[in-house]
């Protein structure tokens, strides 16, 4: 078809129109500046080179002497563009010195459109109000959002996940443990979304909820049970990761659950169980050397405390603005002062007190009353007398800023409208109100993101640990605010979040990936399949446990030793105690595992646990062959594959040849939830046969067939080649990807 050759033109200048207006601050404009300029000519005063500022309109568009930055709609003669394409290294920006990259043609391309259509600055988009986005509400309002993004790419949500794919997942999402083989059954036979709602409603239920939504947070308040540093000795801090757990069962909402945690102690009349909540911040490194300073460690634990809410509950790196301004984002040293003001006067004597003796019954429901059940725990308490604040030269806390005057507590300008001047004295009670304030734009955003994040494997801010300038813009900003106007709407409920979230298409579509969407969706940021996420440390032991049939469901209480390698301590100041748990409680929870900062138990450091030493947002997932390693020879996993072959043998009577296959079929069910395909199958039983074959031939009782044996699965009479059998092929299952891997 043939097109008039003036409406080509206006066709080709449309596009050019749209192509040029597109050209988004935020998006395209703000990154850019910060990668180059802002360490520079950012908000940091004392940093900033040639007085030039260029984080606002303001001072980008200043008269520099005859000549801007930035000339709005003139962008030939903004010396920013001039500098970028200067050809003298001296006059260059950025410098070839300070090794940032040049400005590319492209890049360069994209700024003069943007100073051409008016150089319009906006607001970085995290610190403004959250809006209340219109959404279809006949259906669940994170599917509204998804397809709606989706069909603008063309795409589609996957199908829905299969039954025994999608009860394992909500199983491991909600509890962190696996469902029965009978549980599957039931939702296999009758797979309704009534149904599949009871489901989720029994798991919101169970007090493993607490437990499996307790860890991550924990994460965050960087529990341990040591004190860190090099003498790393045991603290009694249990009672608070009971508190935790108690809670979230509870579904204590997220505004008084956040206000309990950072001023529990200030509440009127307040209860033993708000002071136990207070230890949040008494998680900090506490140093016994011989000849440290006190008043250095205290500093630094105070320090830690202002850098651990701003990155839990802001999404924000406070910490950059602990020597300076901070460099890319608008917080000042002093507003970091004066944040570290709240805490200052808390306190922390010798770094060892005050303690408050909790009872483990006043805690939960059971981190019966006896002396085993009693511990010492380190809480916040004001001082009568308050400390003085002054900002501190370069963050070193022998040499405050006392010419500049005493410094008041007050929050980060850039997130709030409470001006400085205000005559009252805030406490740690008044920063935690305004921490959930529904008008602080923060703490919604950031904590809705952090729970979408452990369901889909990304958050929606991909950057979840940074909300500020350098952090990554939302995939789907308006869902990020529906879901936050929602949480807050809600009563900050953090079980009806979870509810919306789980019972949505999103959340239990499939997650095999199509040709279209590898092709348009690669990195599954538009959500048009759900993630594989392997099960973090704990869960996994958790699940071998739940397999096994081993598992003690007890909750609470003071923290266990299961069997660890020998030579843990080899390498750190003195030994610890390791006394392993005998009975039942060998058989606990993984988040009940005692945690030494300077040896953690062998599973946690190769499933990448973090140390602690701050707070952690966000594990890494890494992938090596230590872990199948471990998974293959650690003494608790033996005690697992045992556990769960003795689980197939007490639940299928009969001889061992007869009955080998559906043994193997009942422990693939137990650990995966699924039966096994024709191959998968053909392959254990394979394995299985030739493994007895090869014990029959060296002997019975041979030290290494025994090994595998225990003395459970001896009584129970089968023959010892074959129950060392179930137990390899057990020892495979637990070690697949599959079991491992929350599909």
């Amino acid at each position: 078809m043939n097109f008039p050759k003036f409406l080509i033109f206006l066709l080709l200048t449309k596009s050019y129109v749209l192509a040029v207006s597109d050209v988004q601050f935020n998006r395209d404009i703000r990154p850019l500046l910060t990668d180059r300029c802002f360490s520079c000519h950012g908000p940091d005063e004392r940093a900033r080179k040639a007085k030039l500022r260029l984080d606002t309109y303001e001072g980008a568009t200043k008269d520099l002497g005859g000549y801007s930055a930035i000339i709005p709609g003139d962008p030939e003669n903004s010396e920013l563009i001039l500098r970028a394409l200067h050809k003298n290294s001296d006059e260059l920006m950025p410098p070839p010195k300070s090794k940032i990259p040049k400005l590319s043609l492209s890049e360069i391309k994209t700024l003069k459109t943007w100073i051409k259509n008016g150089a319009e600055y906006q607001e970085h988009w995290a610190f403004t109000p959250i809006s209340n986005p219109k959404y279809n509400n006949e259906e669940n309002l994170i599917d509204s959002f998804i397809k709606k993004r989706l069909k603008k790419n063309g795409l589609k949500l996957s199908k829905r996940a299969d039954p025994n794919t999608l009860i394992r997942r909500v199983y491991l999402d909600l509890t962190g443990l696996l469902p029965s083989p009978e549980e599957i059954k039931s939702f296999s036979e009758n797979n309704s979304e009534a149904n599949y709602d009871e489901i989720v409603n029994s798991l919101l239920s169970s007090p493993h909820y607490g437990e499996r939504w307790g860890r991550h947070w924990l994460d965050q308040a960087r529990y341990a049970d040591s004190h860190g540093y090099t003498s790393d000795s045991e603290r009694q801090m249990w009672p608070f990761r009971d508190w935790v757990i108690d809670a979230l069962n509870k579904d204590m909402k997220f505004d008084q659950f956040t206000i309990e945690q950072i001023a529990g102690d200030l509440l009127p009349n307040a209860t033993k169980k708000q002071i136990a909540a207070t230890a949040f911040h008494r998680n900090t490194l506490i140093s016994q050397e011989g000849g440290s300073d006190p008043e250095q460690f205290r500093v630094e634990a105070t320090m830690d405390r202002v850098n651990t809410t701003g990155a839990v509950w802001l999404g924000l790196s406070l910490g950059c603005a602990q020597c300076h301004d901070h460099k890319f984002d608008p917080i000042s040293q002093r507003e970091y002062f004066e944040m570290y003001a709240f805490f200052n006067s808390a306190e922390d004597k010798n770094n060892t007190g005050p303690t408050i003796p909790i009872i483990e019954g006043e805690l939960i429901d059971g981190l019966q009353n006896n002396e085993k059940t009693k511990a010492n725990l380190m809480v916040m308490r004001e001082r009568k007398d308050p400390r003085e604040t002054f900002l501190m030269t370069r963050g070193d806390f022998t040499t405050p800023d006392k010419a500049s005057g005493q410094l008041r507590s007050g929050f980060i300008s850039a997130i709030t409208s409470i001006k400085d001047n205000e005559p009252k004295k805030r406490s740690r009670l008044d920063l935690a109100k305004w921490l959930v304030d529904p008008k602080n734009p923060l703490t919604a955003r950031v904590t809705v993101n952090r729970i979408w994040m452990r369901y889909f494997g990304k958050g929606i801010v991909e950057t979840e640990e940074d909300f500020g300038t350098r952090g990554s813009l939302p995939s789907h900003p308006e869902l990020l605010d529906a879901l936050s106007t929602y949480f807050i709407h809600s009563g900050w409920s953090m079980k009806k979040l979870h509810r919306l979230i789980v019972s949505s298409k999103t959340y239990t579509q499939s997650s095999k990936v199509s040709p279209d969407s590898l092709k348009t969706d690669a990195d599954n940021r538009l959500l048009s399949r759900q993630s594989r996420i392997r099960l973090d440390a704990e869960i996994i032991r958790d699940a071998a446990l739940s397999a096994s049939g081993l598992i003690s469901k007890k909750i609470g209480g003071p923290g266990i030793r299961p069997p660890q390698p020998s030579g843990i301590y080899a390498f750190t100041q003195n030994k610890k105690n390791w006394n392993t748990t005998t009975g039942p409680d060998r058989f606990r929870r993984g988040m009940y595992i005692v945690f030494f900062r300077s040896a953690p138990y062998p599973l946690f450091g190769t499933f990448d646990v973090p140390d602690f030493q701050t707070t952690c947002t966000r594990r890494a997932r890494s992938n090596t062959p230590l872990q199948a390693l471990n998974i293959s020879n650690d003494p608790a996993f033996i005690e697992f594959a045992q556990g769960l072959a003795l689980r197939t043998i007490n639940n299928i009577p009969g001889k061992a040849d007869e009955t080998l296959g559906e043994r193997i079929r009942l422990a693939f069910n137990l650990a995966l939830s699924r039966n096994p395909t024709d191959r998968e199958f053909r392959i254990l039983k394979d394995y299985a046969i030739e493994f007895a074959k090869d014990i029959i031939i060296k002997d019975e009782n041979d030290k290494d067939s025994r090994s595998l044996l225990n003395e459970a699965i001896i009584d129970s009479k089968i023959p010892l080649h074959q129950g060392a059998a179930l137990v390899a092929v057990s020892r495979a299952i637990l070690n697949t990807d599959n079991f491992i891997t929350r599909e």
